[in-house]
This record gives C-alpha cells, structure tokens and sequence, in this order.
C-alpha cells in the first residue's frame, strides 16, 4: 500500500470522518492533482536546469559545493541534519532562487486594517509584493544579475 499525494486525497474523498471536513468530488481531485503536478514538476525542473547552468558557468562554486562528497562519503543516503550542515549549498540555492523566481510576485489579501509606513491598508485589499523587482535591486544587491553565491541580503 504506497502513501503518496494521490492517494492522501483519495482517501481524504473516501473518508468515514465527512462531518469534520468536506470530501473533494472526483473532479476537484483530479483538479488538485493537476495543479500538484505543474506546480511542483515544472517549477522544480525548471529551477533545477538554471541551477546546472549557473554551476556549469562558475566551476568555482561547483567546486566548493563538492563539499556533498565529504558530508556523505561512500554514497550514504542524505539526511536532514547532514544537509542542515551544509551551508554553502544552501547559500547556493538561495542565491539561484533570487535570480531564478519561481513566480515575480507574492499576492496576499490583508486580514485586517493596518497602516504601514503611512499608508493606510483596508482589510480585504489585495496587496503585491514584486519579489523580482526587490531581487534586482542594486540598493540591495551589489551586482544583481551576477552569480554570487557568497554575498548575503
């Protein structure tokens, strides 16, 4: 019996427990699975090749990542603590996400009136964030279309 996303929902659909929460019809799973796939196979594998690309272009990082080789010697299985450890890589996958964005904006609806700097925010507005405007902002990022895995925000 394998334990995967599909099956989660479908056994969400067919759960006994309907009075806690309301069952997907057989058209919001399929939907749910869709979205699940390009939401999580593209943007991945997307990511994934300009990654490869920018370790293609800079043989420097990708010699300081081969750190991997020392942290799981004879092939042993990642673990999570293991990988905790490694912070070159993850200032290498920091610095590919701020170049390579999955999406160029963050969309939230305000909960509740605030007021920031000044302005005045109502409840129910739909607020955007341009995180690819900010990822390329020289104020923040010397050199913002540079590779840089080293430099921190």
């Amino acid at each position: 019996h394998q334990v995967d996303l599909l099956q989660l929902l479908i056994n969400s659909q067919n759960s006994k427990k309907k009075k806690t929460h309301k069952a997907l019809s057989d058209l919001e799973l399929v939907a749910q699975s869709v979205i699940f796939i390009f939401a999580g196979y593209e943007t991945t594998s997307t990511f994934l090749s300009f990654l490869v690309y920018e370790l293609a272009t800079h043989p420097d990082v990708q010699q300081k990542l081969q750190e991997i080789d020392v942290t799981f010697p004879n092939k042993e299985r990642p673990s999570y603590d293991a990988l905790v450890q490694m912070e070159y890589l993850d200032m290498v996958l920091n610095e590919a996400l701020r170049l390579y964005l999955v999406t160029g904006s963050l969309e939230r609806v305000c909960k509740k009136d605030v007021e920031i700097n000044g302005v005045f925010i109502p409840q129910g507005t739909a607020v955007m964030v341009p995180t690819f405007i900010l990822h390329q902002d020289l104020g923040l990022w010397p050199e913002p279309e540079e590779f840089h895995p080293e430099r921190s925000p």
